[in-house]
């Protein structure tokens, strides 16, 4: 026994010193001495190390000695560093149930634990539960049940035989210490039992069920696993349960995915998967939730569904199984949608061995239906129902019909196989044989979609639609994302007339097919074209397109769409490409492309486009109707624009297009066209109503016919379109006989128009229009109730209830009975309606004119501006003449800026001169355009207005007119004709004779001037003014012929007649005398007298320059100067101020040239807004000279080319130009220009002499 111990001793200690080589040779010593010594074994264990003899040493040992815990120990560290892990459970089993230390106890219990949680182990449950039913401490105690514990919470699964051992520990700890997480936990460990029944029950029957909502989810989690599993509740009456098991828990997943299962189990697929859908957490694969929404899939045969759910779910599977399952479920989507390469590439990527035989009979069909080889897949299939079938498909697909038939008829109890054999026959035509078999597959299996496809077939060909219907019906239910078979459907909806259901198929059909269906797309396009959805027809045919850009009719289509919506340039491109691709529907696409543009206004191009159409075709009707309506609108356009002769002819060629067309085919719409194009014509100016129509009869020359002869045609086509249509009366014809009435005044025709209106009311009541045309007609013949009847009547009937023509109409009725506030509201209505509408407008206008209110103006030239009509136009210029008679009106700002910042004169001449070419024979209007153009200074413009007014005037008016003629033709210089005027003027006035007197003055017959003055002194003039006026127009004649001292006498005879106040007319006489005779007194005297005028504008350059003129009669310039500068201050716009102080300082002893300058451009300013007599002329050509003076030659030369350009008959400016270029050096060589112009001069000007002399000095300097 010594040497034993002594070699133990030794062993440890070689041990102790790494030295195990020979710790084993004294292990080996010990134990040939002592075969059973436990610490020799244990010791040889520790120097073996990780020697697989280690472990037999260490069993050794516990076997002679079980109770020892060092060979257990030792066993234990030496699987620990071996990582030998599944055989530490049952050594650490044995370890706890030996007496050790406590630390070391404590030691294997958290090793035991950790080890149970990662390696999710049942023997650690087992050895926890066992060993804490053992007599232990309450450390150790407590340490193994919060291991214990720990491994139920890493869901380590526990066995059926240990389960209740579990619960039983379980129980006791829950006593101690009841918590929610042990209830859990119990349930947890429960529910493992293989009797799902009694488990399930057990757990509901917990007294801490109802109240701990987490055990209810988990066991609602755990009853969708098993499901899912099974596809089967095991006979668990869950419908009993279910309340129990997700109360409170109603809004989380699991409760709902149960309830969702529950459905699935009862076969309401579709319940189950609508119910599913928002349930299932699409971010990562839960193997219960995918599992179950792709069950669902199946069920419903949701293919492309199942196909896309996969694909997602296999980007996030981790678990290696379930990727295997997905990708079979991927595969056989993909066979069921006839993807069969693709399903073919995705078989590929699964084992063959893992594919069930039901998934290789797939694999074989989808090699079959891809003609590829099968026959590896179907020797496999050999022993199985398969194999005859799949040859048979073969056969099938080889055409060897008769090998088929033989393989199928072998079971002919088999539906698949029934199905077949319908198909062979089918592709043999045999339809008699195909239908029978077709019908035993369907009774075999209803559940068959190609077999109703077929049987649709064969209906379809024996033209049986219904059954046909019904039967495609049917497969479109089984299989809905089969393309062939929703094609098939659409076509017998589409030849049964269903519209709706067609549509509902189509759309439906969208959505469950992923692919790109062109077919489909264009279907789909079709129906929205036909009820007018264009933003759906253009993204249906744009996909068609998307599938073939060759396409031509999804282009033709498209094209249509585009043209529908508005989207015009679009469409534009889409028929250039169908001309492109196809070249015979050139003539139909350039027939569209010419309506759309003149749809964009381009009236040329598309005149062109009709043209090119009618060179392919002469007869297509479309483009002769098209060329027709694009020459009507440029006609109304031209119209529009006053171009009246040009609309003229432009409605010519749209009758002859149209004639052409009617030729042809006489459809009504042309006979329309026809009837309009010739009433557009009886609307423009009398000048312009006529046409030029051939007899088609006799094929004469076309003939002229005016307005009476188009009215009538227009009737006989509007009575064609009536009697074709075979109504009575149409609202057009009724319309035309009324237009006919004004131009005939005949009563019968507006009778007959009544009549006809009458007749259109009662077979259409509810139209406003008809209502509205009997009203008019009313208005005419006086019926004035009816009138008021029909116009109410009319705003009754009509859904816009304030249509602005009706309110118009009415207002105008109760204007003309004079019920001026119904009228007002009336119009205010109209307005209100529809502001843009004229009438509205010129109503208030006629109210406020009826009732003498100022804003007549202003409401005739809005109306004016929104479009023209003949009683705005000539109210208007009515108004402007009146605020012009005014004299003072420039003295109100608001007037002035009427008539000047609204540029109101010429408006007016525009509006009066539109109405003339309407009314060329109303002499009011002429008289009222001459005066305008006579205010506008446009005074030949205006003498030819006079004449026409003479000559359309009635003989009471005609005074006026001759006086509104004598006084122009006296502004033109023409005084004998002037002269004659006024004398055949039949009833004098002051006016006249005065006017009379003024011509024989300016013809310088002197003494007859004076007697005709003395006659309108002493027989026509009643006021002292007046007089005083006449007087000093005598005593210029008199001073013309007889000297000064009869003309003072005469003046101050005109003086004595206004005593109290001299006119400022007699004062200017007095003072003028005084200067051409240097009587300073005399003149000093009338200047005094004068100041009374001097703060009136009309008389401010006269004073101003008569106190000056004195000064520079005197030789006093500069104080001149300063006194006209007084009379500036007070007079700063008055134009010939400005340019007499040029001239004052040109004259100046030190030459004021550029102030000189300044003061002519600043008159030739306010000469552009001024109502006296300028001569800008000179105005220009003294700014050149004072700048030339000044210096400022280049200004000096462009000021005068400037004015040469404005006034080129006037010798000043020529006069300023030489004079402006003698000092320019580049003219010197110019010698012969400049005497040309000189000779210009005298030959073509009228040239004072001053003026003459210079020219001649000019002449004599540049010939040298």
């Amino acid at each position: 026994m010594a040497d034993i111990k002594t070699l133990l001793k030794e062993a440890k200690k070689l041990i102790v010193e790494n030295k195990f080589k020979e710790a084993q040779e004294c292990c080996k010593n010990i134990l040939r001495k002592d075969k059973q010594n436990y610490m020799g074994l244990v010791l040889l264990g520790k120097s073996l190390q990780d020697s697989d003899q280690a472990p037999l040493a260490y069993q050794k040992a516990i076997s002679n000695k079980p109770d020892q815990p060092l060979a257990w120990q030792g066993l234990a560290n030496y699987y620990e560093k071996n990582d030998d892990k599944l055989k530490l459970f049952s050594v650490y089993d044995e370890i706890l149930k030996l007496q050790l230390e406590e630390d070391k106890t404590l030691e294997v219990i958290a090793k035991l634990g950790q080890l149970g949680c990662t390696l999710k182990n049942s023997e650690s449950v087992r050895t926890f539960a066992n060993y804490l039913n053992t007599n232990c401490n309450e450390r150790l105690h407590l340490a193994a049940e919060n291991q214990f514990i720990n491994i139920l919470k890493a869901d380590v699964p526990c066995k059926e035989e240990n389960i209740s051992i579990i619960l039983k520990v379980l129980d006791e700890i829950y006593k101690k210490d009841p918590n929610d997480e042990l209830e859990i936990l119990c349930g947890k460990v429960i529910i493992q039992q293989s009797d799902y029944i009694s488990a399930f029950k057990e757990v509901i029957n917990l007294k801490y069920f109802s109240s701990n909502v987490v055990l209810r989810e988990l066991l609602c989690k755990h009853l969708c696993r098993i499901f899912v599993e099974n596809k089967s509740f095991f006979g668990f009456d869950i419908d009993q349960y279910i309340d129990r098991i997700t109360e409170g828990v109603e809004n989380s997943n699991y409760p709902g995915l149960l309830r969702s299962m529950i459905n699935f189990d009862k076969g309401y697929y579709l319940d189950a998967y609508k119910q599913c859908i928002p349930l299932i957490n699409y971010n990562q694969a839960d193997v219960t939730e995918a599992t179950f929404i792709i069950n669902c899939t199946i069920m419903l045969k949701k293919w492309s569904t199942t196909q896309k759910l996969v694909t997602n779910f296999l980007t996030k599977v981790k678990d290696q199984n379930f990727s295997v399952f997905l990708k079979k479920k991927l595969f056989l989507s993909l066979a069921k949608q006839k993807k069969w390469s693709h399903a073919i590439s995705t078989a590929q990527q699964i084992s063959l061995d893992s594919l069930d035989t039901d998934e290789k009979a797939i694999l074989a069909e989808c090699y079959i239906e891809s003609d590829e080889s099968p026959d590896q897949i179907i020797n496999l299939l050999q022993s199985t129902d398969y194999f005859s079938r799949l040859k048979a498909q073969v056969f099938l697909r080889q055409g060897k019909y008769a090998d088929a038939i033989i393989l199928l008829e072998e079971n002919p109890n088999n539906y698949l196989n029934l199905f077949y054999l319908g198909k062979t026959y089918w592709d043999l035509k045999q339809y008699d044989k195909c239908l029978m078999n077709l019908l035993k597959s369907a009774k075999l299996n209803s559940e068959h979609g190609e077999t109703f496809l077929y049987l649709g077939h064969v209906y379809n060909y024996r033209n049986d639609l219904l059954k046909a219907k019904k039967c495609y019906e049917k497969a479109h239910s089984l299989v809905n994302t089969d393309s062939e078979c929703i094609k098939h459907l659409s076509e017998t909806y589409i030849k049964l007339n269903m519209k709706e259901e067609n549509f509902k198929l189509l759309t439906t059909a969208e959505h469950n097919i992923k692919t790109n269906e062109s077919w489909l797309n264009f279907r789909l396009g079709l129906h929205y074209l036909n009820i007018r959805e264009w933003e759906n027809a253009i993204v249906s045919f744009r996909n068609v397109i998307k599938s073939n850009k060759n396409d031509i009719i999804a282009f033709e289509c498209l094209a249509d769409a585009y043209y529908s919506r508005g989207s015009f340039t679009s469409a534009l491109r889409a028929y250039n490409k169908v001309k492109t691709l196809d070249p015979s529907k050139t003539a139909h696409c350039l027939t569209r492309i010419g309506y759309i543009y003149t749809l964009l206004t381009q009236y040329e191009d598309a005149i062109d486009t009709f043209k090119k159409v009618l060179e392919i075709n002469p007869y297509s009707l479309l483009s002769l109707k098209g060329i027709a309506e694009t020459w009507i609108k440029i006609a109304k356009k031209k119209a529009t624009a006053k171009l009246y002769g040009s609309a003229r002819d432009c409605a010519q060629h749209a009758i002859e297009y149209v004639i052409r067309a009617i030729k042809q085919n006489q459809f009504l719409c042309l006979w329309k066209l026809l009837a309009d194009t010739l009433m557009f014509i009886t609307k423009l100016p009398s000048k312009y109503t006529y046409a030029y129509l051939k007899n088609t009869e006799t094929n004469a020359d076309s003939e002229k016919i005016e307005k009476n002869d188009i009215l009538l045609k227009a009737i006989a086509c509007y009575s064609h379109i009536t009697k074709q249509k075979q109504q009575s009366a149409s609202y057009d014809l009724a319309s035309a006989y009324l237009a006919y009435y004004h131009e005939t005044n005949k009563q019968a025709d507006c009778k007959i128009s009544f009549q006809l209106t009458l007749i259109c009311i009662k077979e259409n009541p509810t139209i406003w229009r008809n209502w509205n045309l009997l009203g008019k007609i009313c208005l005419f013949i006086k019926k004035y109730d009816i009138a008021q009847h029909c116009f109410i009547k009319a705003l009754s009937v009509t859904r816009k209830w304030s249509v602005a023509k009706i309110w118009s109409n009415l207002g105008t009725l109760y204007l003309k009975l004079k019920l001026h506030k119904l009228a007002n509201y009336c119009f205010w209505r109209g307005q209100s309606t529809l502001p843009s509408h004229a009438q509205s407008w010129i109503g208030q206008g006629l109210i406020a004119e009826a009732i003498r209110e100022e804003e007549a103006m202003d409401l005739f030239r809005h109306a004016s501006r929104l479009g023209y009509h003949p009683e705005s136009a000539l109210g208007y210029a009515d108004w402007v003449c009146r605020t012009l008679k005014k004299n003072k009106y420039k003295e109100s700002p608001e007037s002035r800026y009427e008539i000047d910042g609204l540029h109101a004169i010429p408006y007016a001449i525009d509006l009066v001169e539109w109405f003339s070419s309407f009314e060329p024979n109303d002499a009011c209007a002429c008289t009222i355009l001459g005066i305008l153009q006579e205010r506008n200074g446009l005074l030949r413009a205006a003498y030819i207005s006079y004449q026409k007014a003479l000559n359309y005037a009635e003989e009471g008016k005609k005074n006026i007119t001759l006086l509104n003629l004598g006084r122009i033709l006296l502004r033109l210089g023409k005084y004998d004709e002037a002269i004659k005027t006024y004398k055949a003027i039949t009833e004098a006035s002051l006016d006249s004779t005065c006017g009379l007197a003024l011509a024989l003055f300016k013809k310088a017959s002197y003494e007859e001037s004076y007697s005709v003055y003395d006659t309108a002194l002493h027989w026509l003039s009643n006021e002292d003014d007046e007089k005083a006026d006449l007087l000093v127009a005598m005593a210029s004649i008199m001073y013309m012929f007889k000297g000064l001292d009869d003309a003072k006498t005469i003046v101050f005879h005109s003086i004595q007649i206004s005593q109290k106040k001299p006119t400022a007319n007699s004062l200017f006489a007095i003072c003028s005398l005084g200067l051409l005779h240097s009587d300073q007194s005399l003149t000093k005297l009338a200047l005094h007298e004068l100041q009374k005028y001097e703060n009136q504008s009309d008389y401010g350059f006269d004073i101003g320059f008569l106190k000056s003129y004195l000064l520079v009669c005197e030789n006093n310039i500069d104080q001149a100067i300063k006194l006209l500068s007084d009379s500036l201050h007070d007079h700063p716009s008055n134009a010939l101020l400005w340019y007499f102080m040029s001239e004052y300082c040109l004259r100046a002893s030190n030459t004021k040239a550029k102030a000189a300058s300044n003061c002519a451009q600043k008159a030739l300013c306010s000469a552009r807004y001024s109502e006296q007599y300028c001569d800008p002329a000179k105005m220009i050509a003294m700014a050149s000279i004072a700048e030339h003076i000044a210096g400022d030659h280049t200004k000096a030369l462009l000021l005068a080319k400037e004015g040469l350009h404005i006034y080129p008959q006037q010798c000043e400016i020529w006069a300023a130009l030489l004079f402006a270029l003698l000092s320019h050096k580049m003219w010197i060589n110019q010698k012969d220009w400049i005497l040309g112009a000189a000779n210009h001069m005298r030959r073509h000007l009228d040239i004072t002499r001053p003026l003459s002399r210079w020219i001649s000095l000019l002449e004599k300097k540049v010939g040298k």
